[in-house]
């Protein structure tokens, strides 16, 4: 039996963010993690002697708040931007360069060159129809959205004003929706724009559009008024060096920390919990949920009582979904000449929904993996890619091929390397806002216990690491 003054239940960047803000106030920590690695999300892959991102690979500067912790963990100096490479987008078995001035792929200037290669005749004089329009055409939301129902919440509420495919395929048409829109705010939040309210991406967008008079116009202003610089950077050496520096940095604070250690039992204690993990057990005085819902099989042992309201709100939390990273390190010098940029796919189907060409847009990546390699990285919603690694690296090579337009024979595959990450349902797609209330709402209300992480913070590591510090404050305060 040990004790502790706060125990961390989840070793991903969220538990390790709250739990060295604990640390730092004083306390005393342990954090218990399931898997035998610490990052969760963010991680390290070696592909052929290249240590590479397994998952997030750049974070978001709004805000300041990822650059405000890599400052306060001495790694400043290492934080890059990346090349400006212009990302495309694949359309009926064409890559064609998205516009360079537009918000989530909406175009803010509908003369912009390219732009009706993508789009097509029809589509961009559709698109154009933006600049005439009353201004209160925005689309309807429907009083109940897909999914609404929320197994024993009831009807989940419609929030004011459109979603985000409504009010763009009300302004510029389905063409701009599905090229354009869909792949990026697919591949960037993991959610299909039905499931967004327009103002959660594109706050004062209504506002703006009603002063503007078009869609167009009001997110060249957001636009306009976005800070300059890079909209994501990294870090040099990859953003799983983050993670090094919060476990170095906990350990150096005397946290105990427990990778491999699955957590079986969390049971009330008086003021505080008796957490079960394996053979040991930690007294603690706060626990910090950081793991997402789904997880929370150690609550069964738990006394129905005491935790009643948690084991209702894991099983009526939405299941999660599955996405597989496939890391391709190719010999460049067997590559036909090719255009060196990211890929946005419209139509998926079996295939991957983007690519990333790592060498291209990362001078690190580049530079580590020196003149004759490229690196790319593939995603593939979960179910596609197979577990031979032979038929793997055959999908992945033509997959890349196809995307990137040219033929990549197996003689250029150097290695290549599979992550399958599980990713909690959004915390902005339609419907969970009644889910997070609750779950605030209920740990609130048990005084000794908070929660945290991608599941209920939001996705992205400038939504958790903002979230996760805030939480290492309240729970310094308990």
């Amino acid at each position: 039996m040990t004790a502790a003054d706060v125990v961390v239940i989840g070793g991903g960047v969220a538990g390790l963010v709250a739990a060295w803000e604990a640390a730092r106030a004083g306390n005393s920590v342990t954090v218990l993690e399931a898997s035998d690695s610490f990052g969760g999300l963010v991680g390290s892959n070696p592909v052929a002697g290249l240590a590479l991102d397994s998952g997030a690979e750049s974070f978001a500067t709004r805000g300041g708040t990822v650059a405000a912790l890599i400052e306060d963990l001495g790694l400043a100096s290492e934080i890059v931007s990346p090349s400006r490479v212009p990302a495309r987008v694949h359309h009926d078995g064409v890559s064609r360069a998205m516009p360079a001035t537009g918000v989530l792929g909406i175009p803010t200037d509908l003369d912009a060159p390219g732009l009706v290669d993508v789009l097509g005749e029809h589509g961009l004089a559709r698109a154009r129809r933006d600049l005439d329009l009353p201004v209160d055409v925005t689309g309807a939301r429907p009083a109940a959205g897909p999914g609404a129902v929320a197994r024993g919440l009831g009807p989940a509420p419609a929030p004011a004003g459109p979603t985000l495919a409504a009010l763009v395929t009300a302004r510029m048409g389905e063409a701009v929706t599905d090229r354009l829109l869909r792949p990026v705010v697919r591949g960037v939040h993991s959610v299909e724009p039905e499931e967004l309210a327009a103002t959660d991406l594109l706050p004062g967008v209504l506002d703006r559009l009603a002063r503007t008079g078009s869609l167009a116009a009001a997110l060249a202003e957001i636009r306009a008024a976005a800070p300059a610089g890079s909209a994501v950077q990294g870090l040099r050496g990859g953003i799983h060096r983050l993670v090094e520096a919060l476990v170095a940095d906990l350990a150096r604070a005397g946290a105990d920390l427990r990778p491999g250690t699955p957590v079986t039992a969390l049971l009330p204690d008086g003021g505080g919990w008796l957490v079960h993990a394996g053979s040991a057990r930690v007294r603690a005085g706060t626990v910090l949920l950081a793991c997402p819902p789904h997880t929370w099989r150690f609550l069964d042992g738990s006394s129905p009582e005491a935790t009643h309201a948690l084991v209702r709100l894991a099983a009526e939390w939405p299941a999660p979904s599955g996405v597989d990273l496939v890391t391709l390190v190719l010999d460049a010098t067997a590559l036909p000449e090719h255009t060196r940029a990211g890929v946005l796919v419209a139509v998926p189907g079996r295939g991957a929904k983007a690519l990333t060409y790592a060498s291209a847009k990362w001078d690190w990546v580049a530079e580590a993996a020196g003149p004759d390699r490229a690196v790319i990285r593939l995603s593939y919603a979960a179910g596609i890619v197979p577990g031979d690694a032979a038929e793997r690296a055959t999908l992945a090579l033509a997959d890349a091929g196809r995307l990137l337009g040219i033929t990549i024979g197996a003689d250029a595959l150097l290695d290549h390397a599979r992550v399958s990450l599980t990713l909690p349902r959004p915390a902005r797609a339609w419907g969970m806002s009644q889910h997070v209330d609750a779950a605030r709402s209920t740990v609130r209300s048990m005084g000794s216990l908070d929660v945290v992480g991608t599941w209920i913070a939001g996705t992205g590591l400038a939504s958790v690491i903002a979230d996760a510090r805030a939480a290492g404050r309240r729970i310094s305060g308990f």
